[in-house]
């Protein structure tokens, strides 16, 4: 069996640092994908330029805000959602009902397709619509990708949670996943094979170098089928996060077209999203 990678940035429209670095990529074609953050401050800019350019987006579906005292509003002015998307774990899983849930994620779709943008796969921003709050948020989201015939960010295999967790996952977790795998699978979703991101902080990272290996590591140990290795590429802000220095290495790592070459160098085809359209 064959091996394809697609290399996806995540975030597009969380701020102008972030933007800038998404499309200098993809004007020199050192990604496959982006995902576009509908209810981030510069949503309506990205998905301007990916009109403009013919640029695919997926839609980063997201229920939660990153900031408890910024909340990111949402687009469908429900119930659930009243007073901006959740930051807090609790609210989310105790305050958040599904119809509003599934409501919020066609809203999100629709600011992208309203405004002259095509839809070409569907992802989750933090994880908040794959199970593991509790809730069965990830019906609701297999139940819209197959309405809008939408492939999704979620992988078959357990390496994903491995990796995120960094150690063995018990047996009741694999089985977990597998579940909710089927529910997609019954649903028509087409899903990926491996998904891979790097889950640490800036402190364990340390420098650029070692982020660059996991990344590169991650190419050499890619699996039969589709992997996807997802990024937050950004350009260097004045808010003194020491945590946005990691996008920033991030978007280092894609500009220097490491990963590209790595695959190449492996066999290792690399694609957009619309390999699930074949």
């Amino acid at each position: 069996m064959s091996k394809y990678l697609i290399i996806n940035a995540d975030d597009f429209g969380y701020n102008e640092q972030q933007n800038s670095a998404i499309i200098e990529l993809l004007n020199e074609g050192l990604i496959t994908s982006t995902s576009l953050l509908t209810v981030a401050p510069q949503a309506k800019a990205a998905v301007d330029f990916s009109k403009k350019n013919n640029v695919c987006v997926g839609v980063h579906l997201t229920i939660n805000s990153d900031n408890e005292n910024n909340k990111w509003q949402g687009l469908s002015n429900v119930k659930s959602f009243k007073d901006g998307l959740p930051h807090s774990q609790k609210d989310l899983i105790f305050k958040t009902t599904r119809k509003d849930v599934r409501k919020e994620l066609e809203e999100q779709y629709r600011f992208i397709t309203d405004n002259g943008g095509t839809v070409d796969h569907a992802d989750n921003h933090c994880g908040t619509l794959y199970g593991i709050n509790g809730r069965r948020f990830y019906i609701d989201a297999f139940d819209f990708c197959a309405e809008h015939k939408l492939p999704y960010r979620f992988p078959k295999t357990s390496g994903f949670l491995e990796r995120q967790l960094g150690r063995s996952v018990p047996e009741v977790i694999k089985k977990y996943q597998q579940m909710i795998v089927r529910s997609g699978e019954k649903r028509g979703v087409k899903l990926l094979d491996d998904l891979v991101s790097n889950p640490w902080s800036i402190s364990r990272i340390g420098d650029c170098n070692t982020l660059e290996k996991y990344y590169l590591d991650a190419v050499d140990n890619c699996i039969d089928g589709v992997t996807e290795i997802f990024l937050h590429p950004a350009l260097p802000t004045n808010n003194n996060d020491a945590e946005w220095q990691k996008r920033v290495f991030e978007y280092e790592i894609l500009k220097s077209g490491c990963l590209l070459e790595r695959a190449k160098q492996k066999g290792i085809t690399v694609v957009s999203w619309k390999i699930f359209d074949t």
